[in-house]
């Protein structure tokens, strides 16, 4: 027990160091819980909102080394991949992988910096490289990210076969790619990556290459049984905790929000802090989001019958019938803050993501006040101007009338949330701002999603 303790005070020292020079990883590792886990096969893990350590694997690594494993596991969680979608059937062994090459592309200069330096006695004698090496030289410590590991083992045997994908994929973009990315560097024995791809599509890639070269079930030579480990249930294990969590990613992304505000990337800058902001930003995902609140309006029509049986209960349990048709109420800001170009943004995204299912989208447009009582539908070729308001913003008006028509089953609100906060009384329908920028969302986000049932985005 005092061993198992003094590996979590080893962790939260080094957490701890990080707090001045590196304050974004300081934010990532303190919005999870260090877990004690005695049955892990790896040192580390992350996932639930936690980091997993192996106390018995832990030991034998130095703090230089220890460091490098946390790092990683700290850009892991702010690159969001335990916390992402999983794919249909997802293989999680897989996903690690393509996970780790990822993390290969922000990372690699600083594994090339500490290569060897990294590495214990004991640890060296235990590797196997993948290819000769010279003796004065050592690659990147393939402990640290078993995808590179893998990739280099793969390297050997996809050249030493006449068709590595078989006859039919010669030639193909399939085989140039892996062609160009199963490459070691024969002087330094580190693996030469010419894509720079992102942790999805490195999982396509790994599936096809895995599912199309018969490594699976190979179970003689060398390099076969080196295959068949990385992909054993070791790796299973490092993703086990991996499943989609909106509420991990909304805490993971407001903390990259406060580093590029508060310029705290410490050494993460470069291309760290663009891989960084590239999967955190949720301006990327505003589609998804409009497409959820689209999801949400059409299932809020459900209804029970018992004259449709349940497919899985039969007539014991009522089955559902949706009504694939719903009215949206889209409110404008029409203040003088509200630009042309704005509208016209909102206006594209929301054409076309609304054209199936909505039955019918109406308008209408505010400023201190309703512009008009009623409102008009949605049209092509509409343009602000011919309504532009000049006054201040105020937000109680469309609320009150949207609580006032009930046969309107979600309201839409396009604005750029400079205005006092309204009151939403006891209507528990879906609601949607888009905000005219990023930091407009920035300010207005935290009041706006206290409201039940209120989310917020914006188009870039």
């Amino acid at each position: 027990m005092e061993q198992n303790t003094f590996q979590k005070n080893r962790l939260e020292k080094l957490l701890s160091e990080f707090f001045l020079t590196e304050p974004l990883l300081f934010s990532a590792g303190k919005s999870h819980s260090l877990v004690e886990n005695t049955s892990l096969s790896v040192p580390l893990r992350t996932g639930k909102m936690r980091i997993e350590f192996s106390p018995l694997l832990l030991e034998p690594l130095s703090d230089a080394l220890l460091r490098e494993f946390l790092k990683i596991e700290l850009l892991r969680i702010l690159l969001l991949h335990p916390y992402k979608r999983l794919p249909h059937r997802a293989q999680k062994n897989i996903l690690h992988l393509a996970s780790d090459l990822a993390i290969y592309q922000i990372y690699k200069p600083v594994l090339q910096q500490h290569a060897g330096s990294l590495q214990t006695e004991a640890q060296l004698q235990k590797q196997e490289p993948a290819c000769p090496q010279p003796d004065n030289q050592q690659s990147e410590n393939p402990e640290l990210l078993s995808g590179v590991t893998f990739l280099k083992e793969m390297a050997s045997r996809f050249h030493n076969l006449t068709f590595p994908l078989g006859e039919k994929w010669s030639g193909t973009e399939e085989e140039k790619f892996f062609l160009r990315n199963l490459n070691v560097d024969s002087k330094t024995g580190r693996l030469l990556l010419v894509d720079s791809l992102n942790y999805e599509q490195w999982y396509k890639k790994l599936l096809f290459l895995i599912e199309n070269t018969g490594i699976k079930g190979e179970n003689a030579g060398t390099k076969s049984r080196a295959l068949g480990k990385l992909l054993s249930a070791q790796d299973d294990m490092s993703a086990e905790l991996w499943e989609e969590n909106e509420e991990a990613q909304k805490t993971i992304q407001n903390e990259i929000k406060r580093a590029e505000i508060d310029n705290g990337w410490g050494s993460l800058g470069g291309n760290s802090e663009r891989t960084i902001l590239g999967e955190a930003d949720v301006s990327l995902n505003y589609r998804r989001i409009l497409s959820q609140f689209r999801a949400q309006i059409l299932n809020s029509k459900r209804n029970l019958t018992r004259m449709r049986p349940s497919r899985r209960f039969g007539f014991s349990q009522m089955g559902s019938r949706y009504e694939r048709k719903a009215n949206i109420l889209i409110a404008v800001d029409s203040s003088g803050s509200i630009s042309d170009e704005d509208f016209n943004k909102f206006f594209k995204a929301i054409g076309n993501f609304f054209f199936c299912g909505i039955e019918k989208l109406d308008l209408i447009f505010f400023d201190v006040s309703l512009k008009s009582t009623k409102p008009v539908t949605l049209k092509k070729n509409f343009k602000l101007s011919e309504i532009k308001g000049k006054g201040g913003t105020n937000f109680q008006a469309p609320f009150d009338f949207f609580m006032e028509h009930t046969e309107y089953d979600g309201l839409i609100l396009f604005t750029d949330g400079e205005g006092a906060i309204p009151s939403v009384g006891e209507k528990r329908k879906a609601v949607l701002w888009i905000l005219t920028s990023r930091l407009f969302w920035e300010k207005a986000r935290p009041w706006i999603e206290k409201q039940l049932k209120h989310r917020c985005t914006y188009i870039p």
